[in-house]
């Protein structure tokens, strides 16, 4: 049988053939592209993973040993198959640690960290990859706190700082040897935040371990953090109340003030020594304005500049209200 490609007939088959058979190809290419990756089909992913600040676990008898020159976290690299890698990655149920440090003693050591709990199809590499630390023996002291407080810079004029409350009078301290030996100041700075202080101070703060030039060592300390109370103090006055009438009295009464029955006739203040050394008496305000028969007013104590505290803070005033058209009456009648 002869072809005739001229015919358009004949063209319009072989490239209709020559497209199945391309298609097919391509098809059949993916598919095996497909088995080859898919874990099902009998191979697997190769996939990595890099975790950052592991903590690192440090293997020794700390009762007995302090160890210097240890990062407190580690980088580590893992690679293997991508389904075992994922479900180490979720569980998170590996570290990163020392070896065994016991059996190295003490001394100037250099080790290498390893992984622990991993799946031994996974390859693992850490950074840093190797250590040099200090295996010392562990000293355990206990050393009372010392309080740091300048009155001068942060209290009021007139006001001084007595004997500092501590939650934790002492401290144990723990560390190698050879750094307990340079502790010389175990000490807590209170710096408040404001100046010209007039109340008690509170805060939390860090406990401090210092060598002999006021530099910080490398050492435990239990607790870390203490409550410290300083109270603070003005100076102290004890002056006479005198009771002052203000306001508008009405214009055919006249007033007496007096204490009432068994209210104070005295004042303790506290303040700046200045302003108390100025001060004769304490004056006491009574508004009689609309006042027409007598009463007891409670009159709050208002504190001037200067003075922080008063006893007592009220003073209960009798004020005693007179007609001054009976007084009136009366002197004609004895003319």
């Amino acid at each position: 049988m002869k072809w005739n490609m001229d015919n358009p007939w004949i063209a319009k088959l072989v490239a209709i053939v020559f497209a199945i058979t391309l298609f097919s190809f391509v098809a059949l290419e993916n598919q095996s592209r497909i088995r080859s990756t898919s874990p099902t089909d009998g191979a697997s992913i190769t996939s990595s993973e890099v975790i950052t600040n592991l903590p690192i676990d440090i293997n020794i008898d700390r009762d007995m040993y302090f160890v210097s020159g240890i990062p407190e976290t580690a980088t580590i690299r893992l690679e293997g198959p991508q389904a075992i890698l994922t479900q180490t990655l979720a569980t998170q149920n590996f570290n990163v640690a020392t070896p065994d440090l016991n059996e190295l003693g003490t001394g100037r050591h250099t080790v290498r960290l390893e992984a622990e709990g991993l799946s031994s199809q996974l390859n693992y590499s850490i950074m840093p990859t190797e250590l040099t630390l200090e295996i010392e023996e562990k000293v355990v002291e206990e050393h009372d706190v010392r309080v740091q407080f300048n009155e001068n810079t942060h209290l009021a004029e007139g006001y001084t700082a007595d004997t500092p409350v501590l939650s934790n009078e002492t401290v144990v301290i723990s560390g190698a040897a050879s750094t307990m030996e340079q502790i010389t100041d175990v000490t807590v700075v209170v710096m408040p935040d404001s100046s010209d202080i007039t109340e008690d101070i509170n805060m939390t703060l860090n406990v401090l371990v210092l060598d002999e030039t006021g530099d910080p060592l490398n050492v435990n300390i239990s607790p870390q953090q203490i409550d410290v109370t300083i109270p603070v103090q003005g100076t102290q006055r004890t002056l006479p109340i005198n009771l002052e009438e203000i306001g508008v009295p009405h214009e055919d009464y006249e007033f007496s003030l007096e204490f009432a029955q068994g209210e104070p006739e005295n004042i303790n203040l506290t303040g700046e020594s200045t302003v108390l050394e100025e001060m004769n008496n304490f004056n006491v305000e009574v508004d009689v304005s609309g006042i027409t028969e007598s009463t007891i007013r409670t009159i709050p104590i208002t504190l001037p500049e200067g003075i922080s505290e008063a006893d007592p803070t009220e003073v209960d005033v009798l004020i005693r209200v007179s007609p001054i058209e009976e007084e009136n009456d009366s002197d004609l009648e004895e003319d």
